[in-house]
C-alpha cells in the first residue's frame, strides 16, 4: 500500500515538471518573438495593430506578420526593383530607355536600383524638363564651335559678331570711311555723279526685298542656305510653339537638311503667300545673318530681274 502511494507521488511530480517545462518554453518563445521584432534590421511597419519587420532592398512583402509568424519577404521578379526597405507587396517596374527618344542604357536595372538612361552620341536633353527626349546637337557649320555639346547642354556656336564678325565690321567701317572721303572730294571738285535710281526708276531699292513673291518654288534652295540652328531661331522669333519645332526635329533627327526644309515650309505657310519672303529677309537682318539674307535674295530675285536681248 505504501509502494502504491510512492508511485502516485512520482507521477504527480512528473506532471508538475512537464507543466513547468511547457510554461518556460512558451514564455521563452514569446520573449524571443518580441526580441526579434524589436531588433528588425531594416525597420518596422504597422499591420492590423501588429508591428512587423520591413523587407530589405531588392525584396517585397509576400505575407505580413501575424501573432505566430514573422513578415515573409520574396525577391523582386525580373524587370522589377526595390531601392529601399519597404512594406510593399509589389516591386517597382524598371524604366525603359526609349530608342525613339534617342536614348540608350547607361546603367542596367538591378534588384536594388532602377535603370539609368542617357542620350545617344551627338544628342542632348533638357534636364529641367526631366530629360524625356534627346535632341540632336547643333553642328555650328557657319560660325564655328565655341563649346561642344554635352549630355545636358546643346552645342554653343560663335555668334556672327565673334572674331570673324569683328573683322567684317572693321572692313565695313573702312569702306564707309572711303565712301565719305570720295563724296567730300566730289563735292569739293564739283564732280557730277548721277543718281542711279533716277536713271532707272523701275529698279527696286537695294535695301528692300521685292513684294508679292511666292517662296514655295524656292524653299529647297533656301533650305540649303539656312542651317538648322538659324531656322530654329527664325521660328522662335515668329512665335512658333516649341512643341511644333521639336516635332520636326524628332521626325528627321538624322537629317539636318530635311528638318530645316520641313520647318521652313511650315513657317512659310504661317506667314502667308506673299508675306513670307519680306519677313524672312527682315528677320535674318535682325539676327545679323546678312550673308544668308543676301544669298536668299539672289535665289528669289534672279527670276524677277528684267531680261535684255
Amino acid at each position: 500500500m505504501g509502494a502504491f502511494s510512492s508511485s502516485d507521488m512520482d507521477v504527480d511530480k512528473f506532471f508538475l515538471f512537464l507543466c513547468c517545462v511547457l510554461l518556460t518554453v512558451g514564455l521563452t518563445e514569446g520573449r524571443l518573438r518580441r526580441t526579434r521584432r524589436s531588433a528588425c534590421e531594416f525597420g518596422t511597419y504597422q499591420h492590423e495593430g501588429k508591428t512587423c519587420c520591413l523587407c530589405m532592398k531588392g525584396y517585397r512583402v509576400l505575407s505580413d506578420c501575424t501573432d505566430k509568424n514573422e513578415t515573409y519577404c520574396e525577391r523582386c521578379e525580373d524587370r522589377t526593383y526595390m531601392d529601399h526597405p519597404n512594406s510593399d507587396h509589389k516591386c517597382q517596374p524598371c524604366k525603359i530607355c526609349e530608342p525613339n527618344a534617342n536614348m540608350e542604357i547607361k546603367d542596367r536595372c538591378s534588384l536594388y536600383s532602377n535603370t539609368v538612361c542617357r542620350c545617344k552620341e551627338n544628342f542632348y536633353c533638357d534636364r529641367s524638363a526631366g530629360c524625356k527626349v534627346c535632341h540632336p546637337c547643333d553642328t555650328c557649320e557657319e560660325h564655328g564651335l565655341k563649346q561642344p555639346c554635352t549630355e545636358f547642354n546643346n552645342t554653343v556656336c560663335h555668334d556672327a559678331t565673334g572674331p570673324a564678325g569683328t573683322i567684317v565690321a572693321v572692313l565695313v567701317t573702312l569702306i564707309l570711311v572711303a565712301i565719305v572721303v570720295v563724296f567730300l572730294l566730289w563735292k569739293k571738285r564739283k564732280l557730277c555723279f548721277k543718281d542711279k535710281q533716277k536713271q532707272d526708276p523701275s529698279r527696286p531699292e537695294e535695301d528692300l526685298p521685292l513684294k508679292d513673291v511666292d517662296l514655295n518654288p524656292h524653299l529647297s534652295e533656301i533650305s540649303d542656305v539656312l542651317s538648322w540652328r538659324t531656322m530654329k531661331r527664325i521660328a522662335h522669333r515668329s512665335g512658333m510653339r516649341e512643341t511644333d519645332i521639336e516635332a520636326h526635329e524628332l521626325n528627321h533627327s538624322n537629317d539636318a537638311k530635311e528638318r530645316t526644309f520641313t520647318l521652313l515650309q511650315a513657317w512659310s505657310q504661317s506667314q502667308g503667300l506673299h508675306g513670307a519672303y519680306p519677313q524672312l529677309i527682315k528677320t535674318l537682318r535682325q539676327m545679323n545673318e546678312r550673308r544668308a539674307a543676301d544669298n536668299i535674295r539672289k535665289i528669289v530675285e534672279k527670276e524677277a530681274q528684267p531680261h535684255t536681248e
